[in-house]
């Protein structure tokens, strides 16, 4: 009898979590099927065929209301065919469904022969009615076109009505940018906290909860087919989150082939010299930037079974200027312009001044001689501007794959994989050090997830939905400036 009733609970479980994600990947269409005169026709049999991979992807019957509903679709574009008992066939195509929508697709049928189709196009905008949610959709040939800088999709929630940011001029992947500054995702959705916001990828986590405003892993832009922000009076499928929620969802393939190649770079060779540089007589600082990668999707088995993957590689050396205050040979050797302090009592207070000092305590001597003896000499006033090149690079890998066995039963599994490895002159979360070479450090930000849904048509009214997530993400970095030699040494 235990046994039962933990079978039971477990299967309530498994049908709440796939209800609670199935609105985060898929869309729902429904409608009603009524004759010319208005009334209801029911056992109308709806067949909905997703036009992109050319399969038939649910069938559905009309209920004594003459009202059907297919949840747990895919995004894409869908052909809708409804059949009834004496009356014509009749099919809508150039449907459009896109993550979260619940569109209202319904179906007035003509009497007439079974072998008769009426054929008729879906309106352009198709408004959803069945909630009060405020949301705004960013397509993927949004994502695609649009300029972005460093090409990372972040930037375009500040399309929509509400969002401010306050994000750093480069929003970069990882953990820092070559600026120095670090990659947070600080946008308040409708003047809510930056931290509340829920990010998801086909209904996965990415939110870093250590610090509930970066993220784990960084989809290619060409690796997504269409992102969705719920901005305010959402459903209670979104918990957690009091702010904004922002859903991607990834590319699938489809019944043709389809693949790209491309490559983006920037090169110092083609930059002018600044005014500085040509007043000291130094060098160009040397920035290549490369972003290279490609994709691929198409069917693998049958017209059932479809991949898509991506590869983005980013390989960048930037320059990173600072400015140090360091002092001069003279000053290095105790002797100085100006009185400064040369004795001390116990405790602390100054005794003596003077313009020289003979002994110099042996740990400043030692960074003296492990330091500043190595770095380049500041100008008169004892300023040093210097250029160091930061590496800043980025792959990134993805798989999906989505089957489906029949209209009943379907599966799709995804996986990210992110390596972001970056070496920082001046210090991750820096500067830690203006003096170049001082505080360098090599970062690595590793991320990865994989995730799997199963969706199923039990009976005719009777759907259910169940996925698993894993989500991984980290920060490993090592110094290996001069304070980490005297570190090793010592």
């Amino acid at each position: 009898m235990s046994k039962r009733i933990f079978v039971g609970v477990l299967y309530v479980l498994l049908l709440s979590v796939g209800y609670m994600h199935a609105q985060q990947l898929t869309g729902q269409i429904r409608g009603a099927v009524t004759d010319p005169s208005g009334a209801a026709v029911p056992n109308a049999t709806v067949t909905i065929t997703n036009v992109d991979r050319n399969q038939v992807v649910r069938t559905v019957q009309s209920s004594a209301a003459g009202e059907y509903v297919a949840p747990q679709l895919p995004v894409g574009n869908y052909l809708i065919s409804v059949e009834a008992a004496g009356f014509k066939k009749l099919v809508k195509s150039g449907v459009t469904l896109n993550v979260n929508d619940s569109l209202q697709v319904s179906a007035t049928l003509m009497v007439g022969k079974a072998d008769e189709i009426v054929t008729v196009q879906a309106e352009a905008s198709q408004v959803n009615l069945s909630n009060s949610a405020v949301e705004g959709l960013i397509t993927g040939k949004q994502i695609r076109e649009l300029p972005l800088n460093n090409r990372n999709y972040e930037q375009l929630i500040t399309l929509q009505p509400g969002v401010t940011s306050n994000a750093a001029d480069q929003i970069y992947v990882g953990t820092t940018n070559p600026s120095g500054q670090v990659n947070i995702v600080s946008f308040s959705v409708n003047g809510n906290r930056q931290s509340q916001n829920n990010w998801t990828i086909d209904g996965a986590d990415n939110v870093d909860h250590g610090s509930n405003i970066t993220l784990l892993v960084y989809p290619s832009v060409d690796a997504i087919s269409e992102f969705k922000i719920e901005r305010s009076n959402y459903g209670a499928e979104f918990g957690r989150s009091a702010s904004g929620q922002i859903n991607v969802v990834t590319r699938s393939g489809t019944s043709q082939f389809h693949g790209s190649a491309y490559e983006f770079f920037r090169n110092d060779a083609l930059n002018a010299v600044n005014s500085y540089t040509k007043h000291t007589g130094g060098k160009k600082a040397i920035l290549r930037y490369n972003d290279f990668g490609g994709t691929i999707g198409g069917p693998i088995y049958k017209g059932k079974t479809f991949f898509f993957f991506s590869e983005e590689l980013r390989r960048v050396t930037t320059p990173v200027t600072q400015t140090a205050i360091l002092p001069s040979n003279a000053e290095l050797s105790g002797n100085f312009a100006v009185p400064v302090c040369t004795a001390i009592d116990s405790a602390g207070n100054c005794t003596a001044k003077g313009t020289k000092i003979s002994s110099i305590n042996p740990i400043a001597a030692a960074y003296i001689k492990d330091v500043f003896s190595k770095v380049p000499a500041p100008d008169a006033t004892g300023t040093l501007v210097s250029s160091s090149s930061g590496v800043f690079n980025y792959q990134e890998s993805l798989i999906r794959v989505d089957h489906t066995f029949n209209p009943r039963w379907a599966i799709m599994g995804r996986y990210i994989h992110d390596g972001i490895p970056t070496k920082e002159p001046y210090g991750l979360f820096g500067p830690q050090s203006s003096i170049p070479g001082v505080s360098n450090t090599s970062t690595n930000s590793p991320g990865q997830q994989v995730m799997g849904r199963v969706s199923a048509q039990i009976k005719s009214s009777l759907f259910n939905e169940v996925g698993y997530a894993y989500s991984y993400g980290a920060i490993t970095s090592d110094t290996d400036g001069l304070l980490a030699c005297i570190i090793h040494e010592g």
